[in-house]
Order: structure tokens, then C-alpha cells, then sequence
């Protein structure tokens, strides 16, 4: 006992008392009558997210209350509320960490190593998809998060849309008809009302899809930036004739006017992770139900249609005086079946945890997409996706990128032409 206190004292967890839920090598197990009051901070959707689940946490732990605090994600400024706390050494018991910030906070030396006991993580990430294991473990074997959920992605559709311009909307003919990128430009102009209605709301969808199903991230694993790939390029250029045949539409990303558009039928389809489901259930287009499809993206021409869009992860911070309590929670979150069910039944959250993958909550005929079980699509594609390799630079990369996007969908510049000037704003800010 005195060696076991004394390993703890040595990894800063003299708080967390020895007890039978914690076997050697197994990850802890709190005891249910753990009483304390715990802080998380997100961002808003996620704080709705998770104050929803908290009758169901309380079931299982009725003395642990959860403080929830979501704080706007514009202008990086979650982001920066984070790593003010991690360096002022202040802030919540546990912080949630979106992908596009993962490589970045992961560095900081301010979370809780949960490789280490009494946690062992190790052992219970053994049963998430295996690139979200490796996201949230640095080069060093620590493990600073959980993943929570990730974004299997692919192409939603109005089938209303595509019925009414003579195109089939069974979703094997679906993925039929757009099983190439050139048969997606191709097929999708008919969807096409000049001025009215566009397939595509935003060309990033392109770049990212592709991107993605080839293995090719911003930068290479060795840190090299690598946006002169030639399927980057070849993105490009499919992103300019796809706006060339009036595919893509003009909004603006996450506006107002870009959000309407997919509930008044402005936009006819959209790539992305599978949590876009939630939005237009609840948010977007929520009284359409019945008419909406899910596809996998274009093949590639290795024949891969499979990428990741999304996904976030839960974490604790050195500095949190209820660890255990921390523990008891964010385990709860992302394993636990009840909490898992909800997530996806409330927002389409697709769980990194892969029992779950089997529930029946998961596999079902849904009716917002006129029966189809949009899961025989998504779990193929998280179980073959290959994985982003992460950087601390990808928000600044990805934001350069965007702004090329857009030059080309105006047509105020080249492919080539835009490619150059991001590269050269890159080299100036890298």
C-alpha cells in the first residue's frame, strides 16, 4: 500500500484513494457514491449536448454535479479560452477538444496523462476506431483525451430534388450515379435552377472529401506542408469545373443565408460527417423528413469513397481538484451505452466507441431518411477511413485554403493561380 501511494504521489494523484475499483493495468472504475462538483467547459450545441445527458449521468452517479459552460467557438475563441487557462494554470475539471485544435492543445503538458494509473486508458482505447486512439495519444505514449465522437462522412441528398429533375433517388442508384468525381460534375448539373439551386453549398466539400479518401493531410507526418500534393491540385480543378457548370453555390459557409438553404431546397446535397444529420433534423430542416438520402462520396480512383469530417474529444486538467469525479464522467460519456444512444438519438453523434457500432439504436430504419439505415453507410466508412494526420498549424493552413476555394468558385483566380498565392501567404505565416 505505502509503494502505491507513493507511485501516486509521483504522478500527482495523492487524491485519488486506492480502492478494488482499481485493478493493475485496468482502467479505473469509480465508485458510484462519489460525491463533488465538476466544471466542462465546450462550445454551444455540445453544452445543449451534454446538459441533456446529465439525468441519465446522475442515474449512475447521483453525487457527481456537472457544471457545464459552452463558450463561443468564432474567431478561435474556445481555443484561446482553453490555452489561457492551461497556461494561467486556472479553469474547469474538463475541457472538450475539437479535432482542428487536437494537435495543437494535445502539446500542453497541463492535461492528465491518462495512459497512466490509477486510469490505465490505454486499455479501454483498445476499443475505439483506431485512428481516434492515436489522435488523442502523443508520440511519447500519453493519452490527454477520450474521443468522444467522430464524422464518418458522405453525401446527403434531397431525394425530392433529384426525383423531380428525372434523377433516381434509391440510394444504391445514388451512389451509382455519382460513383466518380467526373460523374458527380457530370450528373450533377441537372440538379442545377441557374440562380435558384445549386448541388454543392460549399466547394471546401470537394477539397475536403478528396482529400480525405486519399490520405493526404496539410502536412505530412514529418510536419512538412505538402498543399503542392497532386491531389490537391487535381481538387482544385474540380472544384472549377463544378463551378464552371454552376454546382457550387455562393453562400458563405455556417451564414444564414447558407443554413436556410437546405430546408427551402436551394441546395440539393452536401458532403459531410455524419453529425450533419443532427442539424438538419433539428436545425436546418426539420420539417422534411421523408425526404432526405444518404450516399457514399465519389470513388477515388483506388475505388475509396470513405473519409472522416469531424469528430471531439474530452480531457482533464491537472489543475481539477475532483479527478476521480472528472473520470467517472468523461469514461461515462463516451463508453457508456445510455450516453451513447442519447448523443446519437438527440444530435446523430457517430461514437468513436465500436460496441456501439452493433446497438440497435445505431442500426435502425430511419424515417427522417425515409427508411433507409443511413448506418450501413457510416459504419463502412469509419471502419476503412484512413486517418488525418494532425498539426498545430492545420486552422491556419485550412482558412488559406478556404480563401483559395472561394477565389476559384468566383472565378477570380485559377486553380494553379490560387494554389501559388496560398502557398506564398503560407510562407510568410508558417
Amino acid at each position: 500500500m505505502e509503494l502505491t501511494r507513493r507511485m501516486m504521489m509521483a504522478s500527482g494523484l495523492m487524491a485519488l484513494a486506492v480502492r478494488p475499483g482499481w485493478a493493475q493495468g485496468m482502467p479505473l472504475q469509480v465508485d458510484p457514491n462519489t460525491s463533488a462538483t465538476i466544471t466542462v467547459w465546450t462550445w454551444p450545441n455540445n453544452d445543449r449536448t451534454i446538459n441533456a445527458l446529465l439525468p441519465a449521468f446522475n442515474a449512475a452517479f447521483p453525487n457527481i454535479r456537472v457544471e457545464v459552460q459552452g463558450f463561443p467557438n468564432a474567431n478561435s475563441n474556445y481555443l484561446n479560452t482553453v490555452q489561457r487557462a492551461l497556461l494561467s494554470g486556472s479553469g474547469p475539471d474538463v475541457a472538450m477538444i475539437e479535432i482542428n485544435e487536437l494537435a495543437l492543445l494535445s502539446q500542453r503538458p497541463q492535461w492528465v496523462d491518462l495512459s497512466a494509473a490509477p486510469y490505465n486508458a490505454g486499455a479501454l482505447l483498445d476499443d475505439f476506431a483506431d485512428f481516434t486512439a492515436s489522435n488523442v495519444t502523443t508520440q511519447d505514449g500519453k493519452i490527454v483525451a477520450l474521443p468522444k465522437h467522430t464524422g464518418p462522412g458522405a453525401m446527403f441528398y434531397w431525394r425530392d430534388i433529384f426525383d423531380e429533375v428525372g434523377l433516381p433517388s434509391d440510394p444504391d442508384a445514388v451512389a451509382e450515379l455519382f460513383s466518380t468525381w467526373p460523374a458527380l460534375v457530370e450528373n450533377g448539373a441537372r440538379l442545377v435552377r441557374p440562380n435558384a439551386r445549386w448541388m454543392i453549398a460549399n466547394g471546401t466539400e470537394i477539397l475536403s472529401a478528396r482529400m480525405g479518401q486519399a490520405g493526404v493531410s496539410w502536412f505530412d507526418g514529418d510536419g512538412t506542408l505538402q498543399i503542392d500534393h497532386s491531389v490537391i491540385l487535381d481538387a482544385l480543378e474540380l472544384i472549377d469545373a463544378a463551378a464552371d457548370a454552376g454546382l457550387i453555390s455562393p453562400f458563405v459557409m455556417w451564414s444564414p443565408e447558407w443554413q436556410s438553404a437546405f430546408g427551402n431546397g436551394q441546395i440539393a446535397t452536401i458532403m459531410s460527417g455524419n453529425w450533419f444529420g443532427g442539424l438538419l433534423k433539428r436545425a436546418f430542416a426539420p420539417d422534411d423528413g421523408g425526404k432526405w438520402g444518404v450516399s457514399p462520396i465519389p470513388a477515388d480512383e483506388t475505388g475509396n469513397r470513405a473519409w472522416n469530417y469531424g469528430g471531439d474529444h474530452i480531457g482533464i486538467l491537472e489543475t481539477s481538484r475532483n479527478k476521480e469525479a472528472a473520470w467517472a464522467f468523461i469514461q461515462w460519456l463516451v463508453t457508456d451505452d445510455e450516453s451513447l444512444r442519447l448523443q446519437y438519438q438527440n444530435d446523430d453523434l457517430y461514437p468513436g466507441y465500436q460496441p456501439a457500432g452493433r446497438a440497435g439504436w445505431i442500426n435502425f430504419e430511419d424515417p427522417y431518411y425515409a427508411g433507409q439505415n443511413v448506418n450501413t453507410v457510416f459504419a463502412q466508412v469509419q471502419a476503412t477511413m484512413t486517418p488525418w494526420t494532425l498539426n498545430t498549424n492545420d486552422r491556419l493552413v485550412g482558412e488559406t485554403m478556404q480563401t483559395a476555394v472561394d477565389n476559384i468558385v468566383r472565378g477570380v483566380a485559377t486553380p494553379a493561380d490560387a494554389l501559388d498565392e496560398a502557398a506564398t501567404r503560407l510562407a510568410a505565416r508558417l
